[in-house]
């Protein structure tokens, strides 16, 4: 049975409005308990949007709208596509874009300003593709909030994956420009993570970040080591930390320092684990930083719920919160199969949603 905002539910409800069954639940693991979204079938068909693309020339590094009088001539027509990256340094001066590349563009430029002064400087630059400032004032808080929702998004998502694993260490890797240029390093790492995974069980996850004073890429990650490949070989090192003045003792491994160069691994004891996948989500709100995540790490996985198993529903005041906490020990089903009580090898064979 379909409800609006309450997700598909079957049964009859208690004096709690909790029902029988709830089908394909998205259930992620958070501390002791367990959050189960359930799913939702939408009966209408989402139509597809195809914004529309404007005329605009560039003028002393502004955007203005494009009068097109005549045609442009052959040799200033573009040949390879109209992306806006590219847009400074073409030898004509018409491009035709959308208000919504136009604005990522300007996000992109102007990163580095404080956030009221960024969205300013962006609306100023497009103030002239608009009728009325009102419009263009509107855009730009649309897509700003756009913006804020895709890296809440990316942020939420790296630590459901986190969660559902148990990293032993948290890492920082530099790399060495004897062994490696910025491309090496990044090709050659991602290829050992990726071997470590498939020879040894390894997991990984992680962010590409450039340092602030010296713009040089390094990368923050966490790791599962279930054969002790990397871990078992972490040696004590002490040197000296330029950024404090003084000299610091950390573990190091002896397989990426050969590969790579200075390598700092901290262990992470079960009390700090949020804290460690938060350390690293912050990162995730910086201009250019990606994550990186081994194959198969998986954000929720899918379960029929049984009313039985539900504490109680989640509520964030809204009226359309239709999440539920279920008990650690909850029945996982897969298509009617009750596969057991929530175990790691339970979950192990449940149906996974990256």
């Amino acid at each position: 049975m379909y409800h609006r905002y309450q997700g598909d539910r079957i049964g009859e409800e208690d004096e709690y409005g909790i029902a029988e069954w709830y089908p394909k639940c998205k259930v992620r693991k958070e501390g002791d308990v367990y959050i189960a979204t359930p799913h939702t079938t939408n009966p209408s068909r989402r139509g597809r949007y195809e914004p529309e693309s404007v005329a605009v020339c560039i003028e002393d590094g502004k955007y203005k709208p494009a009068v097109m009088n005549s045609t442009p001539a052959e040799d200033d027509k573009p040949q390879e596509g109209n992306n806006p990256q590219n847009a400074q340094s073409r030898p004509w001066s018409v491009i035709s874009i959308t208000h919504r590349q136009l604005f990522d563009e300007l996000y992109e430029k102007y990163f580095k300003l404080k956030p009221h002064e960024r969205k300013q400087a962006i609306l100023s630059d497009m103030l002239a593709l608009f009728q009325s400032e009102e419009d263009a004032r509107n855009f730009v808080d649309l897509n700003w909030l756009r913006k804020k929702r895709n890296v809440y998004s990316r942020k939420k998502r790296f630590e459901y994956k986190a969660r559902n694993q148990q990293y032993e260490y948290f890492f920082t890797i530099t790399y060495d420009d004897k062994k490696h240029t910025e491309e090496s390093f990044k090709a050659g790492l991602k290829s050992v993570f990726a071997n470590l995974h498939k020879r040894y069980g390894c997991l990984f996850q992680g962010v590409w970040e450039r340092g602030e004073e010296n713009d040089r890429l390094h990368f923050h990650g966490l790791i599962y080591d279930p054969n002790h490949k990397i871990t078992e070989g972490l040696t004590q090192v002490r040197d000296y930390n330029p950024k404090t003045g003084r000299m610091k003792t950390y573990l190091q491994s002896e397989y990426f320092a050969e590969r790579f160069g200075r390598n700092e691994f901290s262990e992470i004891i079960p009390q700090l684990y949020d804290v460690a996948i938060a350390y690293i989500t912050k990162y995730l709100s910086k201009q250019g930083v990606k994550p990186y995540y081994s194959k198969g790490l998986y954000s929720f996985i899918e379960s029929d719920i049984c009313g039985d198993d539900v504490l109680c529903k989640m509520d964030d005041g809204s009226g359309r919160d239709i999440r539920l906490i279920v008990a650690k020990d909850f029945g996982v089903w897969d298509n009617g199969e009750h596969l057991g009580k929530a175990s790691p090898e339970t979950i192990a064979l449940a149906p996974k949603i990256p």
